[in-house]
C-alpha cells in the first residue's frame, strides 16, 4: 500500500512537469511566431517609410496583432517600431533607427537625382 502512493505521487510530479513543459513549449512557439511577424512588419514598413503616416492595427493568423508606428526622429532618419500583440496578452517589440529617403523635389518633379553633365 505505501508503494502504490509513492508510485502515485512520483506520477502526479512526471505528469505535472510534462504539462509544464508542454505549456512552455507552446509559448516559445508563440514567441517566435512574434519575431516572425515583427520582423515582416519591419521590413514592409522600411519599404513604405516616405509615408509617415499612423497605419491601423493589422489582424494576423493566430489571434496576433501587430501595429506599426513611423516617426521622424531627427534629419534624414525615422525611428520605425514594430510592436506584436500575443494572443495570450503578452507583447514583443522591436524599434530601429533607419535612413530616410531623399524626399522628391516637387519643382522640378524628379527624385532628387540628377545626371552631371
Amino acid at each position: 500500500m505505501v508503494a502504490l502512493v509513492i508510485l502515485s505521487l512520483v506520477a502526479t510530479g512526471y505528469l505535472q512537469l510534462l504539462h509544464a513543459s508542454r505549456v512552455l513549449v507552446a509559448r516559445s512557439g508563440d514567441q517566435a511566431q512574434a519575431v516572425s511577424y515583427a520582423a515582416a512588419g519591419m521590413e514592409r514598413a522600411k519599404l513604405e517609410l516616405p509615408h509617415l503616416d499612423p497605419k491601423p492595427t493589422e489582424l494576423l493568423p493566430g489571434d496576433f496583432r501587430r501595429e506599426v508606428v513611423a516617426r521622424h526622429w531627427r534629419p534624414g532618419l525615422a525611428l520605425l517600431t514594430v510592436t506584436v500583440l500575443l494572443p495570450g496578452g503578452g507583447r514583443f517589440q522591436v524599434a530601429r533607427l533607419v535612413q530616410e529617403p531623399p524626399e522628391s523635389n516637387p519643382d522640378t518633379g524628379d527624385s532628387g537625382s540628377r545626371e552631371e553633365p
